[in-house]
């Protein structure tokens, strides 16, 4: 050691396996390199060997769902989506997503808006070990990219240290896509050289409640770029008043986009000294992005393009009812121009007792999509082989229920003319022989029309809840405020009616005469009668001729068309 320098042994911590001692930079010899091959397998599979048997691991993707629509989802974080055994959403990410899952994907919301409730970021951080663990694959899908102001970083930095395999599949934030959507390009080669994204809301010094974020505003100021700022509506005059007194000029281009990148998106444009009261007046409201720079004074968005086409352009309408339903409804909806609000609250939790024995029974029932699909998921989580179905017979309420059974690879024998309960039972009644037993597999409260007419025709049956709705009454507070601002609400259960003046009538939210109520049913249209009778509401009722959900959107769309046949 007396020329000063350190001599490696051969098996330093710098040149673990590389072939070359960075401390001597003189080449390991072959016996060495070997040697340290073996130690490492050595003390990996030591590590390896000290994890409990019971502790599996699983796999975490955070995943970008992009800005606005489901359209702007990468192909990659598409097909993580159609992979996983759990996903994890914030309340930004486009609800439609969620519908790429596959069957019996656990679904847990965990996102919030400015000021909402929400699950802490701590308890998400445990909530994705805790599912990684499980020996699940999880996609954390947020709104947006991951790294901007997603806190992905800290998400991905906890499952780092806890040793799960993770990855992060980059979305198109609303940094870039909300201005783009509104004719504004962040950069152009003759105004803006730059862009600088900032994030307008942080807590404050005693760790309670949102504020302004303290930066350098001065800084700020001095840039000749763009600024684009985010979660900055709450705190906007503030924001510009902040900006003008560090030395940015009151003519600076302004603009607000709310909701960009989808067909509610709306936009106002003005100087930085009047763009407050400019987007106040007009009524925007999170989330929206603001863009501060010459650019905002661009248009480049060409006047004969829309967001949306079709026979419901323009409509706001509101759908009820469980996720699956409300989302199959929603999409339909969109697909003829609709802009489209989630007013469900109702979730489906599958029963825990066991499902019968088959042997038992000759006819399987089923009067939902949501049955169809938590029966299948219960014969997996039971380990029940599909062979035990053998000879059974199957009836379903209508296509929609059918159109479920065949992904499973089943086929229907009975599917009523007229889709509801009653003529469900009237045509298994007719069909079946008074020693066949019936086992039905339907919601909790299901509509006693069907075991009326089953009873009458004295067959034998066996009324099986396969899962209940329970109501989410954050989710419920939001909805029927929503509402109000619907041109169509539209009901696809007499549940689901009654549930949703029940929330209402404790909100004290009264529906404007204006919004035009459609029902897929007739018991569901009575209901809605009854209801409206006991909360004073009036309003349009329309009943679908077909009771589905496509008879749905054709009522929609004729009373849309003014009467007239679409």
């Amino acid at each position: 050691m007396g020329s000063g320098r350190a001599v490696c042994p051969g098996r330093c911590s710098f040149c673990p396996g590389a072939g070359e001692c960075l401390m001597e930079k003189k080449p390991m010899g072959k016996k060495t390199i070997e040697k340290k091959s073996i130690e490492k397998k050595t003390k990996d599979k030591e590590l390896a060997d000290n994890v409990p048997s019971d502790r599996k691991t699983g796999k975490v993707s955070l995943v970008g769902a992009g800005c606005g629509g489901p359209e702007l989802l990468t192909l990659k974080g598409l097909n993580c989506l159609r992979q996983c055994d759990a996903v994890l959403y914030d309340s930004l990410a486009a609800q439609e997503l969620l519908e790429l899952t596959p069957v019996g994907c656990e679904k847990i919301n965990v996102g919030k808006r400015y000021g909402g409730k929400a699950m802490p970021q701590e308890d998400i951080n445990a909530l994705l070990v805790e599912k990684a663990r499980e020996g699940k694959y999880v996609v954390r899908l947020k709104g947006g990219d991951p790294y901007v102001f997603g806190r992905g970083g800290e998400e991905m930095l906890v499952l780092k240290d806890e040793g799960i395999p993770c990855e992060e599949i980059p979305g198109i934030t609303s940094a870039i896509a909300a201005p783009a959507a509104a004719g504004i390009p962040v950069t152009h080669r003759q105004c803006s050289r730059m862009v600088t994204i900032l994030t307008a809301s942080a807590i404050n010094s005693e760790g309670k409640k949102e504020a302004l974020t303290q930066v350098d505003y001065k800084a700020l100021a001095q840039l000749q770029g763009t600024l684009v700022v985010l979660m900055g509506m709450h705190h906007l005059e503030e924001l510009a008043l902040k900006l003008m007194e560090a030395g940015k000029s009151p003519e600076t281009p302004a603009a607000v986009i709310m909701e960009g990148a989808t067909i509610r998106q709306r936009s106002v444009r003005a100087t930085l000294g009047t763009i407050a009261k400019t987007a106040a007046e007009a009524g925007l409201k999170p989330p929206a992005v603001i863009v501060i720079g010459e650019v905002a004074a661009l248009d480049l968005m060409p006047q004969e393009l829309s967001f949306s086409s079709g026979e419901l352009q323009g409509l706001h309408i509101g759908v009820t009812g469980t996720e699956g339903f409300s989302g199959r409804l929603a999409a339909a909806l969109r697909e003829k121009g609709a802009c489209v609000t989630d007013c469900g609250f109702l979730k489906a939790v599958p029963t825990e007792k066991e499902l019968p024995d088959f042997a038992e029974f000759d006819w399987l029932c089923f009067t939902s999509p949501n049955g169809v699909m938590h029966f299948f998921d219960k014969l997996r989580q039971e380990k029940r082989d599909l062979r035990t179905l053998m000879g059974m017979r199957i009836a379903v309420i209508g296509p929609g229920t059918g159109k479920k059974l065949e992904e499973y690879g089943f086929y229907p024998d009975i599917c009523p003319e007229i889709f509801d309960a009653e003529h469900l039972g009237i045509a298994l009644a007719e069909k079946t022989a008074p020693s066949e037993r019936i086992l039905l597999c339907r919601a909790e409260k299901g509509s006693p029309a069907l075991t009326e007419r089953l009873l009458q025709a004295g067959r034998e049956f066996t009324d099986f809840t396969l899962y209940s709705l329970r109501i989410d009454p954050e989710k419920r507070k939001n909805a029927v405020r929503m509402a109000a601002e619907t041109d169509y609400l539209l009901f696809g259960s007499a549940s689901g009616v009654e549930t949703f003046f029940e929330g209402l009538r404790e909100e004290g939210v009264l529906l404007p005469e204006r919004v035009k109520l459609a029902c897929i049913g007739e018991r569901c249209a009575a209901r809605l009668k009854e209801m409206e009778l006991q909360n004073r509401i009036t309003g349009d009722t329309l009943v679908a001729e077909e009771f589905t959900i496509e008879g749905l959107v054709r009522c929609v769309m004729k009373s849309a068309a003014g009467g007239r046949n679409p």
